[in-house]
C-alpha cells in the first residue's frame, strides 16, 4: 500500500480527522490501494464517551473520513451523503484499532462504501459502516487536489503508486 504523507499529500491543516495542525483532531495519516484505505489510531482519554469506551461520534469520524480517502487517492473527490454506522462492541479506549475503507460499487455520481474498525491485536471486529458518497464537480475536484498536495503532482504520485502496486502484484 502506498503512504499519503510519504507520497506529498499535505496534511498541514485544520482537518478534524486528518489535519496535522488541529491540536485536539485525530492526526490520522493513510495507506491506500486502488479502492481501499487503510489507517492505525488509539484512542486517547480525551477521545471518550462512556469511561474507557472511545466516543460514538470518534467511531463514525474514523470510519467516515477513512471511507472518503478509498475515494480520494483515486482522483474522486465527494462529499459524505449518507453514513450508517453498526457498533458490534465497545471500542476501547487505548487499544490500537486498524479503520479500512472500500468502495463497494461506483454508480456515477454516487459511490457506495463500507468501512470497518477492529482491534489490530486480534483483529476483533467492533464496528462496521455503510456509506454513500457524491462526487464533486472536476472543477472542485482540481481545486481540493492543488490545495492538499505539497507538491504539484502528488496526487499523481499516489495513483502511479497504487498501479505500480497492482502491476507488481500481477508479475
Amino acid at each position: 500500500m502506498a503512504r499519503l504523507s510519504e507520497l506529498g499529500v499535505d496534511f498541514q491543516h485544520w482537518c478534524f480527522a486528518c489535519g496535522q495542525r488541529n491540536p485536539i483532531g485525530l492526526h490520522l495519516d493513510f495507506d491506500v490501494a486502488r479502492g481501499r484505505a487503510a489507517t492505525r489510531f488509539t484512542g486517547e482519554k480525551r477521545h471518550e464517551g462512556y469511561e474507557g469506551t472511545l466516543h460514538g461520534g470518534i467511531v463514525a469520524a474514523l470510519l467516515d473520513e477513512t471511507m472518503g480517502w478509498a475515494i480520494f487517492q483515486s482522483g474522486i473527490w465527494a462529499v459524505t451523503a449518507k453514513l450508517g454506522v453498526t457498533y458490534r462492541r465497545p471500542v476501547p479506549v487505548g487499544d490500537e484499532l486498524r479503520v479500512v475503507g472500500e468502495i463497494v460499487r461506483d454508480r456515477g455520481r454516487a459511490i457506495e462504501l463500507r468501512g470497518e474498525i477492529a482491534r489490530a491485536a486480534d483483529g476483533e471486529v467492533l464496528a462496521e459502516a455503510d456509506a454513500m458518497y457524491m462526487r464533486m464537480p472536476e472543477e472542485t475536484r482540481r481545486v481540493l487536489e492543488q490545495r492538499y498536495s505539497v507538491t504539484p503532482e502528488a496526487f499523481e504520485r499516489v495513483r502511479a503508486a497504487v498501479a505500480a502496486e497492482e502491476e507488481a502484484a500481477r508479475t
